[in-house]
């Protein structure tokens, strides 16, 4: 079996599904904001920086059919505990590995002597945009960075979709007794 390299190493402002862009800016309104403050004209707010990797389509990318971005924010494995304690568990990593848990998946670490990066985990449920204009200035700041290859990138899509598309039923199918 051939190996299927995970990334390549790009640089520049250009944008596909699948780049791994690391410390963008997430504007999020404070905990204490008010729709009061709102009508007054004011939203207080912080700034949240996280690493991210961009799910807009790469089509909807090159032909300017997008004015944001969408993104979602991803994890170094040996850190995201922090985020989620449930992580640490390896009944649960081998869960998310096999596709069972939606709201995550893995993207598998980088040996890259020029863009090295650990293990990551990309949770779906930390889902943002940014203005095209903005992660092109990111990407661009970067300088080398990653970017997923087929088929990982189209693995990654389909894992997001399947997260976004489920149904949850009022009532499951009662199942005859055999």
């Amino acid at each position: 079996m051939s190996k299927y390299p995970w990334y390549e190493v790009v640089e520049g402002e250009d944008l596909e599904q699948g780049d791994i862009l690391f410390q963008c800016p997430v504007l999020k309104p404070a905990p204490e904001w008010m729709i009061d403050d709102f009508q007054q004209g004011e939203i207080p707010t912080l700034i949240e920086i996280v690493d991210a990797v961009v799910m807009t389509q790469s089509c909807d990318l090159a032909n300017e059919k997008v004015t944001e971005v969408l993104l979602c924010g991803h994890w170094d494995l040996q850190q995201a505990t922090a985020y989620d304690r449930t992580l640490a568990d390896k009944g649960k990593r081998r869960q998310i590995l096999n596709g069972q848990v939606y709201r995550y998946t893995f993207l598998a670490d980088s040996q890259h002597p020029e863009r090295p990066m650990g293990v990551r985990i990309v949770d779906f449920g930390y889902v943002f945009t940014l203005p095209k204009s903005i992660v092109r200035q990111l990407a661009r700041m970067q300088g080398k960075r990653l970017r997923l290859c087929p088929p990982y990138r189209e693995h990654l899509a389909q894992a997001f979709a399947r997260f976004f598309m489920r149904v949850g039923l009022p009532q499951q199918v009662q199942l005859p007794e055999p």
